[in-house]
């Protein structure tokens, strides 16, 4: 048996056991069928809206790398409202569980159209986001005040939460002011097997994004710009021969994403990396 038929088993034994009530104001049905189809297609997971990039980036590594134990964890946070990835428990507000998710996705669809995540998405990522709170409640509300200020995740925490998975034996956090001596260490990077490896951004980074070297054209100019974004690196970066052009793949928003940027200007979005290296 795969990992994945693990992991589907799990939420099977869940929803046979028709006494196991849910802690949230969620379709308890969609929900499950939303969490087999994470555990078969990780990629698929999905932000849209929410300020919660960096749960989602550890979402989807933690899906792919353990989906029995990942598994294990929706059914619980789902069944009991808390859940414990290693021995860190994530404990979400009771506002939050609270939310009446139709309502909610209704509401804010209506004004910002496909901005709610798939039921299963929002409750991981928000749980996990409002968990680390305690000054403010993270409630999963997209495109809201609330949301942007409730959902800033420092990098320190994310290396936390993939330590928290005891899958890793180094968790490496080389965010910083990027040097060009770092900007060098981006080419040497390579995602494998057994490498997991998160860029700090701006949310921007993929703007004037092509499938090949644009011909004839020059890259514009990078601008200023703060780290506010987390993607999964899933192929190593390459430069053009006049380094004038970078090419990159990278998850973001439930997709891989690929083509060329401008080298310098991306280079003005780019603020270092995380590396997660199994045991």
């Amino acid at each position: 048996m795969s990992a994945v038929d693990a992991a589907l088993t799990v939420v099977d034994d869940f929803e046979a056991n028709t006494s196991s009530s849910v802690a949230w104001q969620l379709d308890r049905y969609w929900t499950l069928q939303r969490i087999r189809r994470l555990l078969r297609h990780p990629n698929e997971l999905n932000q849209r809206g929410l300020n919660a990039c960096a749960p989602a980036a550890f979402f989807r590594i933690w899906f792919a790398r353990d989906p029995v134990s990942a598994a294990r964890f929706a059914c619980s946070l789902l069944r009991n409202g808390s859940a414990s990835i290693g021995s860190l428990v994530v404990a979400p507000s009771q506002r939050l569980r609270d939310q009446n998710y139709a309502l909610l996705k209704s509401v804010t669809d209506a004004a910002h159209p496909g901005a709610t995540p798939e039921g299963a998405d929002w409750m991981l990522l928000s749980a996990l986001r409002d968990s680390e709170n305690v000054l403010i409640d993270y409630v999963g509300e997209p495109y809201t005040v609330g949301d942007m200020a409730a959902g800033v995740t420092l990098p320190s925490t994310l290396c936390g939460w993939l330590n928290a998975t005891n899958l890793y034996s180094a968790v490496a956090n080389e965010t910083n002011v990027v040097t060009v001596s770092s900007q060098q260490r981006l080419f040497e990077l390579i995602p494998t097997s057994n490498v997991d490896i998160v860029l700090l951004v701006n949310s921007s980074f993929q703007a004037g994004l092509s499938p090949t070297i644009p011909s004839g054209q020059q890259p514009g100019l990078g601008g200023i710009h703060i780290p506010d974004h987390y993607v999964l690196m899933t192929a190593p970066f390459a430069r053009s021969n006049d380094s004038t052009w970078l090419q990159m793949e990278v998850w973001t928003w439930g997709r891989t994403v690929t083509g060329w940027v401008g080298y310098s200007q991306f280079f003005t979005k780019y603020f270092g990396y995380i590396v997660a290296t199994s045991r």
